[in-house]
């Protein structure tokens, strides 16, 4: 939350007085935003407040955190002051996009995610992992002592193996598994909260689930534990992406 914040402050507070911005759609009933009036024909609508402004504040997404179950994420509602802050971000995402800003559309995109990675707590959890690590391997050690040499060293050896195997269980569990989750149902908000008036393209929303699904997998406890990040690396590049060329 405070990364998406300082992002955004940076990004759109730290510029100039943006030109005026027009909100109108066109018969086809497509929303646009531009710095340019629109034609006659169009329907002029009125500019959305943005609710975020309040105390030096900027709107940003209010991250979703969901501990349900990957396959319960589509059940989260929102609540008023979560869909009134996602209101308030597509619409700094189609002034951006008016105005050409490429660097915003990609640093929102970049702290949602590492905020959906690392906020509310997640950071501390690698911890957990090494602990156990170093727990198993000092079990190990007082084990051996007073054994012969022999035995001391595949004793030390094999639970320092098991202390691995639990710290890997432990991450898939209590950190993979909440990060597949929390990017997912806030990746697919913000594919609804882009700031151009319609749906994703087709080709993209294939690309995203095919991310998304890659992702849940790698969050297994029996996959590899460098798998994931490297999936979250893929899904980066393909939300960056989808900003950009929506």
């Amino acid at each position: 939350m405070a990364a998406i914040a300082g992002l955004l402050v940076l990004a759109l507070l730290g510029q100039a007085p943006p030109p005026r911005a027009y909100y109108w759609r066109d018969a086809a009933g497509q929303t646009h935003i531009t710095n340019t009036p629109p034609p006659s024909d169009a329907e002029t609508l009125e500019t959305p407040p943005p609710p975020g402004m309040e105390s030096g504040r900027i709107g940003r997404p209010e991250v979703v955190r969901q501990s349900t179950g990957l396959d319960g994420y589509r059940q989260a509602t929102l609540s008023p002051v979560q869909k009134q802050a996602w209101s308030a971000l597509d619409w700094r995402l189609a002034r951006a996009r008016s105005e050409g800003d490429q660097r915003t559309l990609v640093a929102v995109a970049d702290s949602l995610i590492s905020d959906c990675l690392w906020g509310h707590g997640l950071w501390a959890m690698p911890a957990a992992p090494i602990l156990v690590v170093v727990l198993m391997g000092f079990l190990g050690w007082w084990l051996a002592i007073g054994l012969r040499s022999g035995l001391q060293i595949p004793l030390v050896a094999g639970f320092l193996l098991l202390g691995l195997a639990l710290g890997h269980l432990l991450l898939s569990a209590f950190l993979y598994h909440h990060q597949a989750v929390r990017l997912r149902r806030n990746l697919e908000l913000l594919e609804q909260h882009l700031g151009t008036g319609r749906a994703l393209r087709p080709d993209y929303q294939r690309l995203l689930q095919q991310r998304y699904r890659a992702l849940e997998q790698a969050a297994g406890p029996l996959r590899a534990p460098w798998q994931f990040p490297l999936e979250v690396r893929n899904l980066r590049a393909a939300m960056k992406q989808v900003m950009v060329e929506p």
